[in-house]
């Protein structure tokens, strides 16, 4: 269900530009390029055809990545300025080059471009548990090197830290309206199996946001105040390099943001066990032994995240296909889901109530 998913996204991404629409592209690159002291031997468009471009400036120096950020620009000054420190720091995100201004960005009508070190390497294949293991090591070294991280004065501040009970009450409040709408068809097989199911679920998203509110959540909110980690909030295989230094590197961090560490925990493992209708316990352990071997977890912390987990997300994501998104989902997909719900529903709560 999950790789079904994932291939149909990669399939809108590759857009396929007209020679008309990639010279235009090219131009357009020349001449925001002159904001850098840098000399041009070609120019190559790396993704187009979407608001978020990226080019590869070939230059006799190697290769650099120009891109323009596809995020309001209050937001995109948060994860700008949160990439230099963490390049300056030493964490291994690709090094922001300054303009000829001395600025990290040069902006062009509402757009911000910025000029990016190149980082060349590999990509990582989840499904095999040593790359995985180094996936789930780069992402708590890149929850370490963010700590301290504050945006310079003027800089709005991006967080979802201690914002999960109103996202739990909104999914909840949306899977609601969403029987409006299988109501609506009610000889579709999809929304039969919707209207028959969801109440459970709704009941499920409302009990975690209690049990939630009675962890150790809003006291790990408080001590995160002061000193917040960055989660990167689409970190995965798409946005990791095996470096040819033979180490990771994360990339594409416009989406960061203040939150608990474990959100970026629960956006990994969920999505990955979703795909044979059955709790795989040892992938589990792999993937939290090896984030642990880097940034260790207390019992407390980790029970916040299962009752996170517990949230029935990625039936909410196929309710959210169908019924906003208007794809075309079979009801198959929605069963799957459910079931898969369950099976994480019992296992979570029996580490739960083991403590473990």
């Amino acid at each position: 269900m999950k790789a079904e998913k994932k291939e149909e996204k990669e399939e809108e991404e590759l857009y396929v530009m007209s020679p008309e629409e990639e010279a235009k592209l090219v131009k357009l690159a020349e001449y925001i390029i002159t904001s850098w002291d840098v000399a041009v031997d070609r120019i190559e468009v790396i993704q187009g055809g979407q608001m978020a471009l990226v080019w590869k400036i070939h230059t006799p120096n190697g290769p650099v990545c120009l891109k323009r950020i596809h995020r309001p620009e209050k937001k995109a000054l948060f994860s700008i300025n949160a990439q230099n420190y963490l390049a300056e720091k030493g964490g291994r995100v690709p090094g922001i080059i300054r303009n000829k201004n001395d600025m990290l960005f040069t902006k062009q009508g509402p757009f911000l471009f910025v000029l990016y070190d190149w980082i060349e390497g590999g990509v990582f294949d989840l499904a095999v548990d040593p790359d995985l293991e180094v996936v789930m090591k780069g992402l708590a070294e890149f929850h370490l090197w963010s700590e301290g991280y504050h945006p310079p004065e003027g800089i709005p501040v991006f967080k979802k830290l201690g914002r999960w009970p109103n996202h739990y009450i909104k999914r909840c409040q949306q899977m609601e309206s969403w029987k409006l709408i299988a109501q609506s068809t009610p000889d579709n097989p999809f929304s039969q199996l919707y209207i028959q199911e969801i109440d459970y679920f709704i009941k499920q998203g409302r009990e975690t946001l209690e049990r939630l509110m009675n962890s150790k959540y809003v006291p790990w909110i408080e001590q995160q105040s002061a000193n917040p980690t960055l989660c990167h909030q689409d970190y995965g295989a798409g946005n990791t390099v095996l470096g040819q230094d033979g180490k990771i590197w994360v990339i594409d961090l416009d989406t960061v943001s203040y939150d608990l560490p474990i959100r970026d925990l629960r956006k990994m493992i969920i999505p990955l066990l979703d795909t044979t209708g059955e709790w795989d316990e040892a992938r589990f352990q792999l993937m939290m032994n090896a984030y642990e071997s880097v940034n260790p977890l207390t019992d407390e912390q980790k029970e916040v995240m299962y009752i996170d987990m517990l949230f029935p997300y990625e039936m909410y994501d196929i309710a959210r296909e169908k019924f906003v998104r208007k794809t075309d989902m079979l009801p198959e997909e929605l069963a799957q889901a459910f079931e898969y719900e369950r099976i994480k529903e019992a296992h979570l709560n029996s580490m739960i109530k083991s403590g473990q």
